[in-house]
């Protein structure tokens, strides 16, 4: 978020600067601007989104590894942000369907850690409680 609002500080400061220079603004000046703008927003939302989705999606692809089981739904929680903010420990909380066994269960992972270990994620062993449906 501190990065999203420098680059909007920078491109009004360009704003200024061409006003300034100019003392005005013509109408190319202003649709430059604004699509500028408008890109900077759209870049930053979307790899907010992908940041976002990365760990829930990690978690798929690794349970679907270990219990050779696919998850349906999931819904994740970052639980560790509330406290402190940390860029090599997260702590999730995974809420999710499987079905197994021709049965669809609701299943809870509580407390998920995961370490990042240079550019490689690691998880912890984790348990679940499963109910079924």
């Amino acid at each position: 978020m501190q990065i999203f609002l420098g680059i909007i500080l920078v491109i009004i400061l360009i704003g200024i600067i061409i006003y300034k220079l100019n003392n005005k603004f013509e109408k190319k000046e202003i649709i430059l601007l604004s699509s500028i703008v408008i890109v900077v927003i759209l870049v930053f939302t979307m790899y907010q989104k992908n940041q976002e989705n990365f760990f829930p999606n990690t978690f798929k692809e690794k349970y679907k590894q270990e219990n050779n089981i696919e998850i349906l739904k999931l819904s994740s929680e970052l639980l560790n942000n509330k406290v402190v903010s940390s860029k090599d420990h997260y702590i999730y909380k995974f809420t999710y369907i499987i079905k197994k066994n021709g049965k669809e269960y609701l299943c809870v992972a509580n407390n998920v850690n995961i370490n990042k270990i240079q550019d490689e994620y690691i998880f912890d062993k984790w348990t679940e409680e499963c109910k079924e449906q």
